[in-house]
């Protein structure tokens, strides 16, 4: 099963912050306009496969929040929202400068029944995706390490805490002028419990040969259905460095299949071949995150990090 985000993914816009009780009624687009608990919804910020994302005012403290909800028709989906769950829990873990801070996640009951959904209120970012920021072509060298140094930090973090991400993509980072902030733990897996019982082990939502991804963005590994631990998530960092320094992504086709077949079996063109100016020390870096088998690549995010 491919989880893979449609163009214009449900972050793709300035996004995301805090929870209380609050009746959900009808289709989305119904929300706006309407004030539950001390939330007023002001607008919609996007919407997917995975939740519709809105801009809300905490009436009481007088700022700016994201909502996320899961699409009305699967507000009561138990495995959805097992899912929205483990992203809010894997959220309140971190404590991170780059990674969305979330503010509370709660039940939420529809006004004329007795169901219950839930809602995961996070920080608001002000900033563009990273997608949005790659429409413009490739970063300069320093603006990709930086911003590449922080997205391997955030997944040191998440990493030390037992949590791999599983869905790093340029639509799941925010770019704004503090840096970057990596969004959207949907997809992640709860590897091993923090050293304080933060997270409790056995966690992973998925099953043995479950393909859950962005399939541009999937370690060879995980596109086919195997263990994934943090060295997945190196590997995806890898394509984002080489999209951010080459304008393009390392592996492609014309289908996803034809995506996945050649992110298993092909070399991508070597960095300096596509831009000259990029550092041979840099090259190293991308094209080892990017090597086939696990073991061959950075053992860790923090080595990562430190290496850039």
């Amino acid at each position: 099963r491919l989880a893979q985000p449609p163009p214009d993914g449900f972050l793709q816009a300035p996004a995301l912050n805090a929870a209380a009780t609050m009746p959900l009624t009808g289709a989305s687009s119904t929300l706006v306009g309407q004030q539950f608990g001390v939330y007023r919804i002001d607008s919609q910020l996007g919407s997917g496969g995975m939740g519709v994302v809105y801009r809300a005012t905490d009436t009481t403290l007088g700022r700016a929040v994201a909502i996320k909800l899961l699409p009305p028709e699967l507000a009561f989906d138990p495995e959805r929202r097992a899912r929205l769950e483990r992203e809010a829990r894997a959220l309140a873990a971190l404590n991170h400068p780059h990674i969305a801070h979330v503010y509370g996640f709660q039940s939420i009951s529809g006004a004329t029944s007795d169901s219950v959904g839930n809602a995961l209120v996070m920080e608001l970012i002000d900033g563009l995706t990273l997608t949005d920021v790659l429409q413009k072509g490739p970063l300069a060298i320093d603006d990709a390490l930086r911003l590449g140094a922080q997205i391997a930090d955030a997944l040191a973090a998440a990493h030390e805490h037992g949590i791999v991400h599983r869905d790093v993509e340029p639509a799941n980072v925010m770019v704004g002028e503090s840096g970057v902030k990596v969004l959207d733990f949907g997809l992640a897996k709860l590897a091993a419990a923090t050293s304080d019982g933060a997270l409790p082990p056995g966690e992973a939502m998925t099953q043995p040969n479950e393909v859950l991804g962005t399939v541009s963005y999937m370690s060879p590994e995980q596109s086919e259905g195997k263990p994934v631990d943090a060295r997945s998530d190196v590997f995806s960092l890898g394509v984002v460095l080489y999209e951010m320094l080459c304008g393009r992504r390392p592996f492609t086709g014309d289908t996803a299949i034809a995506t996945l077949a050649a992110t298993l079996k092909s070399a991508p063109p070597r960095p300096r071949v596509v831009r000259k100016d990029i550092p041979s020390s840099l090259e190293r870096i991308v094209l080892r995150c990017l090597e086939k088998m696990p073991e061959a690549r950075y053992a860790s995010a923090r080595d990562l990090h430190q290496a850039l």
